[in-house]
């Protein structure tokens, strides 16, 4: 399965530091994880919700390869408290290295993958070279 994460140009693809630090919808803060996305467009769209209309820094969109056999457990769709305390759950029981979960972005048709890197199969999982992302400025033009 192929993945991809956008990240800034200073963070490793598998950088857990901004996790470690602020919560996300799957985890909370204090919780290692890596946030990934079915398509680059929706790695995009991701960070673009993010960042709530700001010029973004400098990023970077890899490309991320999950071994077909690594098992990919799913969730459901649910809302905050309830889903970071499902992801944090789900990572101390590291019954899997990659967790499916839908996207609100997209209202939820396509899905993002969350990485437990505490869990052994987490090695076995790779990633091409980073390459430099440049946002479209129209998707920064004020009305």
């Amino acid at each position: 399965m192929i993945v991809f994460r956008m990240h800034a140009v200073s963070h490793g693809v598998f950088d857990t530091t901004g996790a470690f630090l602020q919560p996300g919808r799957w985890h909370s803060a204090g919780t290692r994880v890596v946030y990934t996305a079915q398509h680059a467009s929706l790695a995009v769209l991701e960070t673009l919700i993010h960042a709530g209309g700001k010029k973004i820094p400098p990023r970077s969109l890899t490309r991320i390869v999950v071994p077909d056999d690594l098992v990919v457990e799913d969730a459901a769709w649910m809302g905050t408290p309830t889903s970071q305390a499902f992801g944090d759950a789900w990572v101390k029981r590291a019954s899997s290295a990659v967790l499916r979960v839908p996207s609100v972005a997209v209202n939820q048709m396509e899905s993002n993958f969350v990485l437990n890197p505490a869990h052994p199969g987490f090695a076995r999982i790779k990633h091409d070279a980073a390459e430099k992302y440049v946002f479209n400025p129209r998707f920064f033009l004020m009305p």
